[in-house]
């Protein structure tokens, strides 16, 4: 209800990313996330009726077809978090007899994991090539125009320009756009950002910019 009344088109465009034939691929990742889920709490997550309330977030993700959320690398399972432990909890409560060291212990063991185990790591904090280029590239994009940017470029953006995601749609939607801001390894929405680039400079834009497959480009006459 939130998102839709903020969209410039009214609507929830998550909607049509769950079909069923989603729920047929990748689940050799898919897996390894409803294992972690289980292993977090030591499997005592099972012993509530309070489990019950992950399926509707768990069903969503197993039935897209978009691999982001299938794994755990990125914050999908963020949701799932305090229902996990909320069960946890009543599990114990329930049968003081189980032993709580060792959900206590598997929590231990997986702190190193992934993102968390990034923060042990010195490129962590430091500046990548990856970073310096995308950088480098949004510092071209002037303030107050309207852009096309992908998915890890937009929310460095959006305080100062009009963004809209870089999709081919996006153009036929927002005419107002005059630049496109693109990395062109950005794995979501798949292939968008290349084929935003190809289409682009294909109508006449020009590249004003290009590093390290960060690509920015201008629409070559200004709008009076």
């Amino acid at each position: 209800m939130v998102i839709p009344a903020l969209a410039p088109d009214g609507q929830y465009g998550y909607l049509t990313q769950q079909h069923s034939y989603g729920l047929l691929d990748g689940w050799a990742i898919k897996s390894h996330t409803l294992v972690g889920l289980l292993a977090v709490t030591a499997g005592l997550v099972l012993r509530s009726p309070l489990a019950l309330l992950m399926l509707p977030t768990l069903v969503w993700r197993l039935t897209s077809p978009n691999p982001a959320y299938w794994d755990t690398g990125l914050h999908y399972s963020a949701v799932l978090m305090p229902l996990a432990f909320a069960a946890l909890i009543d599990a114990l409560r329930k049968d003081i007899r189980l032993p709580v060291v060792i959900p206590l212990a598997v929590m231990v063991l997986m702190l190193p994991a992934k993102p968390l185990g990034d923060l042990a790591t010195p490129e962590f904090w430091r500046v990548g090539p990856r970073e310096a280029a995308a950088r480098a590239a949004l510092e071209r994009v002037p303030d107050g125009v309207g852009v096309a940017a992908s998915n890890s470029l937009a929310p460095h953006l959006t305080d100062r320009t009009r963004t809209h995601l870089a999709v081919r749609r996006t153009f036929q939607e927002h005419p107002d756009i005059d630049w496109v801001a693109v990395d062109t390894r950005d794995p979501f929405p798949a292939g968008e950002a290349a084929a935003v680039v190809r289409w682009a400079e294909a109508s006449g834009w020009s590249r004003v910019h290009a590093e390290g497959g960060v690509v920015v480009l201008r629409r070559q006459t200004d709008r009076p």
